[in-house]
């Protein structure tokens, strides 16, 4: 591989992290789309923390119960 596709890979690298489209990547680079999606499933992560945890609640958890303050803050000293 020489200089400039290896330039054009780290450039389609940073894009595919910033969530480009493949379809304007492959425009902006001139790398085929074939090429991409296998650097973009080795780039971009399948499964981020936030969306593993997005469905949980703390049975799920096992953390047990938790305590919710619903009080906007300052009106903790009205309610005496």
């Amino acid at each position: 591989m020489n200089n400039t596709t290896k330039a054009k890979v780290e450039l389609a690298k940073k894009m595919l992290k910033g969530k480009i489209d493949i379809d304007e990547v492959a425009i902006m680079t001139g790398l085929p789309e074939e090429q991409l999606k296998a650097i973009a499933d080795e780039v971009v992560p399948k499964n981020t923390d936030a969306e593993i945890l997005k469905n949980l609640d703390t049975v799920d958890l096992n953390i047990g119960p938790i305590l919710f303050d619903d009080l906007p803050a300052g009106e903790e000293d009205m309610e005496e």
